[in-house]
């Protein structure tokens, strides 16, 4: 029995009593149906393919229900880990694993003899609170969050459910950003904890079943200001039947939940609930990963099972300045060379495209995405060069220079311009299709480049009425507008920049009222008359409503002859 205020000896097991010794070595060239029967007859819980690489049974299972079978397993390790002596403390490896580390492997010289999963031990998260940021930032949007999760906090107490603030809203408060998001996790009814927090903050519900997910919108505080729109979901795991195909869901603990996300700069929880409200939970090491700037996949299969995730990556990294570390390069690389996703719909490729371009940061995004060789995923026939790159900042320069609203396309397909413009026409139809982009948009997005070139050659030319070069652009669609600007030399850009500044807004002073006062009848002779006037304006042949009243007096059907 022990004495009250006895010492006792404390037994640290160091790594060589923590680890499992079961281990099993195989070539890194291994088939991965071969590798996988060896590992489930050894009973082995990670095969060694080198010093520091091990594969983990998992992602071997993962693989196989994928028709991965032929894939070799060096392909799925787990590289550059963390490798301490079977003699390192309990602390030390504790340290390692709370940074994030999936596996430590324990090695006698160059002989791995163990690992320690992180899986394998219940290790005990440290306290660490985020309160104070939250309390202490400035701002009235910052001060409704905050307001609106603590109330979230005593709703999920009452309900008993315990509820957190996940992903990109935590990532932002470490790294004292504005938050852009605010999502909710509840071990529980996701949907019945927002019906009764819609109800308590007067706001109003919209529930998605599929996934166990509701979003929240509309409520005030107590002293009736707006708050932020608010997304909830049930904690869960997921489960992809084929590579880019959409998850089947299950309720799940928390921890299993932020392991299924992204990357693990997203796989952070803040608690809620009052008592606790404020600690942090990060058991995949996003903190470290955010202090050095890292992007990192949780695990090797990451990008095969969702190829979106690339697009998310250069989002990210262009948004937050963060690096792909080199395991998740590889999983890039891995998931880039895989094979072209039957499962996963252009709907969900287009819809990344589109929140990339609507960042402040796309235009790097797409330059990543470019630099990556990631446009693969829409045809493996794409191909990158440094032309792809300088027509990419053309497209992003004229995008962002601030001309004539309306005449240019949506931010999208100016940025779709770009990247097929230097493309085979076959591949960027092969391209345009995988995007299930179809009807009249395909057709200028396809017929953007011949038209470009013609349009070049008219504004290229050594001397143009104005009015010439502003009747050419009228006519092109904004599309041939951004493959033109690609195409055409400085006088074409100079003549494009003079149209969208100043040559586009030209009128007549005379409106079609005046005209048909003047004796004009209605009909297209009006029309006809309008442009005549606008014409000889751009030219500088008329700049008073006088002359425009006597070139109008030409176009009355009882005067011969026409306006000039």
């Amino acid at each position: 029995m022990a004495r009250p205020g006895a010492l006792y000896p404390q037994v640290d097991p160091g790594a060589a009593g923590l680890m499992d010794r079961r281990v099993l070595r195989c070539a890194a060239h291994l088939p991965v149906a071969r590798a996988r029967a060896l590992a489930a007859g050894a009973g082995a819980p990670a095969l060694v393919v080198g010093p520091r690489s091990v594969v983990l049974p998992e992602d071997l299972d993962r693989a196989a229900g994928w028709g991965l079978d032929r894939l070799a397993v060096g392909h799925l390790a787990w590289d550059g880990l963390a490798v301490v002596g079977p003699s390192a403390s309990e602390v030390a490896v504790r340290r390692l694993l709370l940074h994030g580390a999936p596996v430590v492997v324990v090695a006698q010289g160059l002989t791995v003899v163990g690992i320690i999963r992180a899986a394998s031990a219940e290790w005990a998260q440290p306290g660490l609170s985020i309160a104070h940021r939250l309390e202490h930032s400035d701002g009235p949007a910052r001060e409704a969050s905050v307001w609106l999760l603590r109330h979230a906090g005593k709703v999920g107490e009452a309900l008993g459910v315990a509820v957190w603030a996940v992903g990109g809203f935590v990532r932002d408060v470490l790294l004292e950003r504005p938050a852009l998001d605010l999502d909710l996790v509840v071990e529980g009814d996701g949907p019945a904890f927002a019906r009764r927090l819609a109800e308590e903050i007067h706001g109003r519900t919209v529930v998605h079943g599929a996934f166990g997910t509701a979003s929240v919108e509309g409520g005030v505080t107590a002293g009736g200001n707006p708050l932020p729109r608010i997304d909830v979901a049930s904690a869960r795991r997921e489960r992809y039947r084929a590579p880019g195909a959409l998850p089947s869901v299950a309720p799940a603990a928390l921890g299993e939940d932020l392991a299924r996300r992204d990357f693990s700069v997203n796989a952070l929880a803040m608690a809620l609930g009052p008592a606790v409200f404020g600690r942090l939970v990060d058991p995949l090491g996003a903190a470290r990963d955010l202090d050095r700037r890292r992007l990192r996949v949780l695990h090797p299969l990451s990008f095969v099972e969702d190829p979106t995730r690339i697009f998310r990556a250069a989002r990210y990294s262009a948004r937050l300045a963060l690096r792909l570390d080199a395991g998740t390069r590889r999983a890039m690389a891995l998931a880039l060379s895989a094979g072209v996703y039957p499962a996963l719909s252009g709907q969900r490729l287009l819809a990344e495209l589109e929140l990339i371009v609507a960042e402040p940061g796309g235009w790097r995004a797409l330059a990543l995405l470019l630099e990556w060789g990631a446009f693969r995923l829409w045809d493996p026939g794409f191909r990158t060069s440094s032309r792809s790159m300088r027509r990419l900042t053309e497209v992003w320069r004229l995008c962002e220079w601030k001309g004539a609203p309306g005449i240019l396309p949506p931010l999208i397909d100016a940025a779709l311009v770009g990247l097929l413009l230097d493309q085979p026409p076959t591949v960027a139809r092969r391209c345009v299709a995988r995007l299930a982009i179809t009807g009249a948009r395909a057709e200028r997005l396809l017929g953007a480049p011949a038209l470009a070139r013609r349009l070049a050659r008219v504004l290229d030319a050594s001397y143009r009425q104005a009015s010439v070069v502003a009747h050419a652009l009228r006519s092109a669609h904004p599309e041939a507008l951004v493959a033109a600007w690609c195409a055409g030399g400085a006088r074409a850009r100079g003549r494009m920049r003079w149209f969208l500044t100043r040559g586009h807004a030209v009128r007549p002073l005379m409106t079609a009222s005046d005209v048909i006062a003047a004796g004009v009848p209605r009909g297209p002779q009006v029309g006809r008359c309008l442009e005549a006037l606008r014409d000889l304006r751009l030219d500088g042949r008329i700049k008073t409503l006088p002359q425009e009243q006597r070139v109008v007096e030409r176009c009355r059907p009882d005067q011969k002859g026409g306006a000039t």
